[in-house]
C-alpha cells in the first residue's frame, strides 16, 4: 500500500497532469467530424462538460471514463504533442494537442 502511494507520488512529480493540458483533437478527418476533449486541472470535458474528474497520466499513458467506456491513449512523442488512442483494437486515431494550457 505505501510503496503504491509512493509510486503515484514519484509519477505525478516526474510527469505531471500539466504535461498533457490542452485540447486534443482527433486527426486526418474531417475537421466536423473530428472528436476532441479538453484535459485540465478540473478533469476531462467533451463538448463543454466535465465527463471525469480524475484521469490516470504515467508519462506514456493517459486513461480517463466516458461512462461506462473506458478511453485509453498511448503517447507518440517525448513532447507530448500527440497521442494515439488504443483503446479499441479496430480504430486507434492520433489526436494532436491543439491549445495547450499549460
Amino acid at each position: 500500500m505505501l510503496s503504491s502511494q509512493l509510486y503515484q507520488y514519484y509519477l505525478a512529480a516526474t510527469y505531471p497532469k500539466s504535461n498533457v493540458y490542452g485540447t486534443w483533437v482527433e486527426q486526418n478527418v474531417a475537421g466536423y467530424a473530428a472528436s476532441e476533449f479538453v484535459l485540465g486541472p478540473s478533469g476531462v470535458s467533451i463538448n463543454g462538460g466535465i465527463v471525469d474528474t480524475q484521469y490516470e497520466w504515467d508519462g506514456t499513458h493517459l486513461e480517463f471514463r466516458v461512462g461506462d467506456e473506458v478511453r485509453r491513449f498511448r503517447t507518440l512523442n517525448e513532447t507530448f504533442t500527440e497521442m494515439r488512442q488504443v483503446s479499441e483494437p479496430h480504430y486507434q486515431p492520433v489526436f494532436r494537442v491543439r491549445k495547450s494550457q499549460k
